[in-house]
C-alpha cells in the first residue's frame, strides 16, 4: 500500500503518443530499429508507462498465439507497481531499449510510411534492465531441493520436469554455488547484496527478446570487476509462459 500511495501522489506518468497495438514486431537482426543503452534512472522513470504498456501488449499477442495453437493459459504481465518498485530500488540500474527507427510493416519487414500509417519513429519495441541481485529476507536461501522450490509450477511444467523435457537444477549443485557466493548487508536497510550475482530485473519485447538477452550477457562478460559487481552468475524471475523462452 505504501508503494501505491507514493506512486499515485507522484508526478503524472508521461504517456506515449502512439498505440502499442500498432507497434511492429522487431526484426530478428534489429534492422529498422535503434538500440539504446540506458544508465539514467530518470530515463527509466519517464518510461514506466511505456514499459507497462509494452508488457501488456506482449501478453496480449502471446495470448492470441496461445489461443490459436493450444489450450495452455498465459500468465499476467508485469504490473506497473512492480516495474516502479524495481526502478526505484534497484542499485545499480542499467539497461537497454529498442525503438523503431526505419518504417517497417507490422511483421517487422521493410516498408514505407504509406503502407504503415500508424508507424512512428521511437515506438518502444523492447527493454531489459540489469542490477546486482539483492534480497530483503533474512531467511532467504538458494535451495533447488526444497519442497517449495517448484510448488508454484502448473501441471504442464511439472509434467515436463518428470519427463525430462525441462532444464532445472536437478541435484541442487547450482543452488549450492549461488548460496556460497559472497554476500553482505542488512535485510532491513540496504538489503543483502550478492556482488557476484547479476539479476535480470525487468524484461519485455516484441520479437527482440533473444537479441536483448544476448547483448546483456555479452556486456556482463566484458564488464570490469569492482567491489560492487564482479558477476559470475545471472538470475531472474520467470512467469510460467516465459520459461520455454529462457530454456531455448
Amino acid at each position: 500500500m505504501a508503494l501505491q500511495a507514493r506512486r499515485f501522489h507522484g508526478k503524472p506518468l508521461p504517456m506515449p503518443n502512439y498505440n502499442f497495438s500498432d507497434v511492429p514486431w522487431c526484426a530478428k537482426d534489429l534492422s529498422g530499429s535503434s538500440l539504446f543503452e540506458v544508465t539514467n534512472r530518470q530515463h527509466f522513470n519517464d518510461s514506466i508507462a511505456e514499459l507497462t504498456l509494452l508488457c501488456n501488449e506482449a501478453s496480449r499477442r502471446s495470448k492470441n498465439k496461445v489461443l490459436t495453437t493450444s489450450k495452455k493459459s498465459s500468465t499476467k504481465p508485469l504490473s506497473i507497481e512492480y516495474i516502479f518498485d524495481r526502478i526505484d530500488t534497484d542499485d545499480p540500474l542499467w539497461g537497454l531499449m529498442v525503438r523503431t527507427d526505419t518504417p517497417t510493416s507490422f511483421k517487422g519487414r521493410p516498408s514505407n510510411v504509406k503502407a504503415s500509417p500508424h508507424w512512428k519513429r521511437g515506438m518502444l519495441q523492447g527493454f531489459i534492465t540489469v542490477t546486482t541481485f539483492t534480497n530483503w529476507k533474512s531467511s532467504f536461501r538458494f535451495d533447488s531441493l526444497h519442497e517449495m522450490a517448484f510448488a508454484g509450477d502448473n501441471d504442464d511444467l511439472e509434467e515436463q520436469m518428470k519427463n525430462g523435457l525441462r532444464k532445472y537444477d536437478e541435484d541442487g549443485s547450482l543452488a549450492e554455488e549461488l548460496e556460497a557466493t559472497v554476500k553482505g548487508g542488512n535485510p532491513h536497510v540496504e538489503g543483502v547484496v550478492y556482488p557476484k550475482i547479476a539479476e535480470i530485473a525487468l524484461f519485455g519485447g516484441l520479437g527482440c527478446g533473444k537479441q536483448l538477452l544476448r547483448l546483456v550477457v555479452e556486456h556482463l562478460e566484458r564488464l570490469k570487476s569492482s567491489a560492487r559487481q564482479n558477476y559470475d552468475y545471472i538470475v531472474l524471475q520467470a512467469t510460467d509462459n516465459s520459461v520455454p523462452f529462457y530454456e531455448s
